[in-house]
């Protein structure tokens, strides 16, 4: 499939769901893109809100010396290693000056499940998320983000089985950050050739600075490739969903 055909059938997709938010993707690049929105620092926040902002039409970009908070350098493979003592601060402390999270139960379970997403090698160049409609040909995306209210997850869960109604691996969710929700976990997928897609912003500690209705929906590239081809078939073109849409709009 073109990059053209991509963007036809991912605007398709968007409108048939109705979302009130673009589906997103990020690929990598040598430099930041000029313009691209993202901190002027490390350390400068969370990069959650700022990569949902590419939903909204903004492209957000990341390096090695913009990272955000030092959990966002960590999971996006520019960083060796979160803070010390971070595993008191997921679970129960002592942390100096902050409130820990108390996410998990013990610190040895904090330390062992940030570990495992550490990085292989440390990740040079830059991460680029933008619109799937502002990518061109030679660009090539690693994963897709969907972000929408519960009406519209349930029909992409629906669809992400359209084909596959016996499989209990197409979809999965569980304890994470958003930007491994958006980045990480989607990525470790696309590298492993999985066909799956992470149910994610789950994250109290992020979700005040999001729309409150919303989560998001993260995919390989050749899944989000398969939920578009599928689209027009499904049911998406249902007088059932169309109840859903019409509730959406007030109707």
């Amino acid at each position: 499939m073109t990059m053209e055909n991509l963007i036809r059938q991912s605007n398709r997709l968007a409108e048939l769901l109705g979302l009130k938010y673009e589906p997103i993707a990020f690929m990598f690049a040598e430099t930041k893109p000029p313009g691209a929105l993202g901190f002027k620092k490390a350390g400068g926040g969370c990069i959650g809100p700022l990569i949902f902002s590419a939903s909204k039409g903004k492209t957000v970009a990341f390096d090695e010396n913009s990272t955000g908070y030092p959990c966002s350098a960590f999971y996006l493979g520019y960083g060796e290693w979160i803070f010390p003592g971070i595993e008191y601060f997921l679970s129960h402390g002592p942390v100096p000056g902050r409130e820990c999270e108390r996410f998990v139960k013990t610190p040895e379970l904090a330390r062992e499940y940030v570990a495992s997403f550490k990085s292989a090698r440390r990740r040079e160049g830059a991460i680029v998320f933008k619109p799937v409609r502002a990518f061109t040909a030679g660009e090539e995306p690693v994963a897709v983000s969907l972000f929408a209210d519960a009406d519209r997850m349930s029909a992409l869960v629906f669809l992400a089985h359209y084909a596959h109604p016996l499989s209990r691996d197409r979809m999965e969710t569980g304890f994470a950050s958003a930007c491994m929700s958006l980045f990480t976990i989607p990525l470790r997928y696309a590298d492993g050739g999985v066909m799956k897609a992470f149910w994610g912003l789950h994250d109290i500690a992020v979700r005040s600075s999001l729309p409150k209705e919303i989560t998001s929906l993260s995919m390989p590239l050749a899944m989000y490739r398969e939920l578009c081809s599928h689209a027009e078939e499904s049911l998406l073109s249902t007088g059932n969903w169309e109840k859903l849409r019409a509730r959406a709009r007030g109707e």
